[in-house]
């Protein structure tokens, strides 16, 4: 699986078709385009028509290759105010960035979650800082990312100790590679071995089998 890969409509290099065949050839069971959303233009979708666009053309590639492979329709975004809910209500799953600590996570909790319907996640978070958020990420039904562009984010003695309370807790964990392009994609070897590493098999997320929407 790879849950979080980008393609031209931000700052990917590649087609979304081009990326959907790759991970065909690689034998991918499931694959989520994230591209960007909000910020500026030449690296993300700004525009309402835009964004209609690529949720189309996604569900139309869903459709098309669903015979081959589950492709699921996601966004990144770092934006919390003025957001398109109605949109957004559209997509598989949204990921956002930096939402960690407080008073980020307060606010997205309070202001942007009660108007999705879809699940969300967290963008390859820093896990060293999700001591404080663990609760709230239980009760919210929030996913974390294994992002394997930043494993150093989630691999280290200094995070073993957030990950055995994380263990202990029904959080789930999405397994991506932040890939740009087509080399990329399906690079998620590292993240799948420090889930069988940590025994967490059993906390491994997809859209499909999520609970929470």
């Amino acid at each position: 699986m790879d849950l979080h890969v980008h393609t031209i409509y931000s700052d990917g290099s590649s087609e979304p078709r081009a990326m959907i065949d790759k991970a065909v050839a690689l034998g991918i069971k499931d694959l989520g385009i994230t591209d960007h959303y909000g910020g500026l233009e030449r690296y993300s979708i700004v525009s309402i028509a835009r964004l209609d666009e690529y949720i189309a053309e996604l569900t139309r590639l869903k459709q098309l290759y669903q015979a081959k492979i589950d492709v699921w329709v996601g966004l990144e975004t770092a934006v919390l105010d003025d957001l398109p809910f109605s949109q957004l209500n559209k997509l598989d799953y949204v990921v956002f960035e930096d939402i960690e600590m407080n008073p980020r996570l307060g606010y997205f909790v309070s202001q942007v979650r009660p108007n999705l319907r879809i699940p969300v996640g967290m963008a390859h978070p820093q896990i060293l800082l999700l001591e404080k958020s663990i609760d709230i990420l239980e009760k919210e039904g929030i996913f974390i990312e294994l992002n394997t562009h930043y494993s150093d984010r989630y691999r280290g003695n200094w995070a073993r100790t957030v990950w055995n309370k994380l263990a202990s807790k029904d959080i789930r964990i999405s397994v991506a590679s932040d890939a740009h392009d087509v080399r990329r994609v399906g690079d998620t070897g590292d993240a799948i071995r420090f889930i069988g590493e940590n025994n967490l098999s059993e906390k491994v997320w997809l859209p499909k089998k999520n609970q929470r929407g």
